[in-house]
């Protein structure tokens, strides 16, 4: 298949991630030398370097703008009251294009060798970063990228979403194609996602292709005319033939990388002090959410500080000097202060989830043939609800060792159990985390409401996916849920941003293409400028100001 490449070398170049660049791979003397370097030799840069990029843009940009958690500071310039500086728009941009572009040098390796397994990792990891970099910023650089190398462009043009997504369907759908599951990859240490199993990888493929279709729900039909079938088309085709396309099916599937806490596969998150996670508190948004619910997450993810605040989050959005952080729940320095710490880039709960949502759509004829009913979309939903607790669960219990602690200060107590006060000297540690105490909190406190059921399965959704980088944001800005309230103390208008603003480098480098796009902007949207005010084609917003 004749692919097209993405983004220029120039990016890449112009990338300032602290994570070593392709060329300094190459020369170090530690590492491959230039001219013998093999499609596995990129696999700890694209997934374990990738990986700790993708949580730290998390913690530091979307978990503040999704209100998972909320920084303190008396100024405007922090991210939940929707200032984003310059250094964090270019992180946003350059790392995503760093990423996809050794993932594009990695496809041309195994084309070269004929690895056919290679080939459709290198697809399906190139597709994961362009789609990550396209849904922050929508027009990106695409049918001109990455030929500086072959043609000399270092100033590539800018193309459409509808382009792009539809080109990365089918890059996966033929990556799906390639894979040869009767052997694993041909170097499987350097696999830290799956240790070379194809199978995995496999429905890591097609899972990403479920992710990419439903971000594109709002654009079923516009997407034919490039496809040949709309999206509910492809995701029925999906579903109806899981031996031609096998997706997640349990938390064992989940694309994770786990570090083994050793030099040098660490995460860096294992050299941060108490006093850094305190920096970014939890939510009122997030918190509330499972407080009110009794989610047994809260207690894996975060510790109550103080008494007489206990499970209440910081208000985000809030002005200045109205925000106050001390005592409130920080996250779970336990688990998160770890060199072991896992990071995912998709989860087998959020493909429930699209299933689930997908039974649940009946928006015209094409939705129609997949809906399912209520029971169907209810038994995807609390699959998933199951999923993601289960997989927190596992990990906690089995990969951390914990099993549950209660220490001096009972306000500071984090256990796999509920703290039932009797008095200032005695707890009763009831069990939170049983498989019966699972089904219980499905069945009773997050039960499926099929009058509300898209808020249903985007609320349960938005909780799973706290850590994966952009999803929450993508859901919100195609769905509207979760329902978040918009504090006072907000820029942007009071409008939880729409898109990223492109980056200082991008304008300068690149100013006539530049140009050319801020023009597409204006003339497909309602005064369309390069803003957080201008949707993504995608998106609720940009369907309702598109012009037609």
């Amino acid at each position: 298949m004749k692919t097209l490449k993405y983004l220029s070398v120039l990016l890449v170049i112009l990338t300032f991630s602290q994570c070593r660049t392709l060329e300094e791979y190459n020369v170090s003397p530690n590492q491959i030398e230039v001219g013998t370097v093999q499609p596995c030799d990129m696999m700890d840069e694209l997934i374990c370097n990738g990986a700790l990029n993708y949580q730290q843009r998390f913690y530091d940009t979307f978990a503040e703008l999704m209100q998972y958690t909320c920084a303190g500071g008396s100024t405007s310039n922090v991210i939940h009251r929707y200032y984003i500086a310059p250094s964090y728009v270019a992180n946003c941009w350059n790392n995503p294009a760093r990423w996809a572009a050794n993932a594009d040098h990695m496809y041309q390796l195994a084309v070269n060798i004929e690895d056919e397994n290679y080939q459709a990792v290198a697809l399906t990891l190139r597709a994961f970063w362009m789609d990550q970099l396209t849904a922050i910023f929508g027009y990106v650089p695409f049918s001109e990228a990455f030929l500086l190398r072959d043609q000399n462009i270092n100033k590539p043009k800018f193309d459409s979403p509808k382009e792009i997504y539809a080109q990365l369907i089918k890059d996966l759908d033929y990556a799906n194609s390639l894979y040869k599951t009767s052997m694993n990859l041909s170097n499987t240490g350097k696999d830290k996602l799956y240790n070379g199993d194809t199978k995995k990888w496999q429905k890591f493929t097609n899972s990403l292709m479920l992710r990419i279709l439903m971000r594109l729900s709002n654009r079923s039909t516009d997407m034919e005319i490039l496809l040949g079938e709309s999206v509910a088309q492809w995701i029925k085709k999906i579903i109806d033939n899981p031996s031609k396309y096998p997706i997640m099916t349990s938390y064992e599937d989940n694309a994770i990388v786990y570090f083994s806490g050793e030099s040098p596969h660490q995460n860096n998150w294992g050299g941060y002090q108490q006093s850094t996670l305190s920096g970014h508190r939890g939510a009122e948004f997030f918190i509330g959410l499972m407080n009110g619910k009794n989610d047994p997450r809260k207690w894996i993810w975060f510790i109550p500080w103080s008494q007489s605040i206990a499970w209440m989050g910081v208000q985000s959005g809030m002005p200045g000097d109205d925000t106050a952080t001390a005592g409130y729940p920080i996250m779970n320095y336990e688990i998160f202060i770890s060199y072991k710490l896992p990071v995912s880039f998709m989860n087998y709960d959020e493909v429930c989830f699209i299933l689930a949502e997908a039974y649940l759509r009946n928006d015209d004829d094409h939705w129609a043939a997949i809906a399912g009913g209520e029971a169907r979309v209810t038994e995807w939903y609390n699959k998933g609800v199951r999923a993601s607790i289960e997989f927190w669960r596992d990990l906690y219990v089995n990969y951390f060792g914990q099993n549950g602690r209660n220490i001096n200060s009972a306000y500071r107590n984090f256990a796999a159990v509920e703290p039932m006060y009797d008095n200032y000297n005695h707890i009763e540690l009831q069990p939170i985390l049983d498989d019966a105490s699972i089904e219980n909190f499905i069945n009773t406190s997050v039960p499926f409401d099929i009058k509300n059921g898209l808020e249903c399965i985007m609320e349960q959704k938005y909780i799973a996916n706290f850590r994966i980088m952009t999803e929450a944001w993508n859901d919100y800005r195609r769905t509207g849920y979760p329902k978040l309230t918009i504090g006072t103390g907000t820029l942007n208008n009071g409008v939880l941003p729409l898109r990223l603003e492109y980056p200082t480098t991008t304008k300068t480098t690149n100013p006539d293409n530049y140009a050319a796009v801020v023009e597409t902007l204006r003339n497909t949207y309602y005064d369309g400028a390069d803003n957080m005010l201008t949707p993504v084609w995608w998106s609720e917003a940009g369907l309702a100001k598109e012009i037609r």
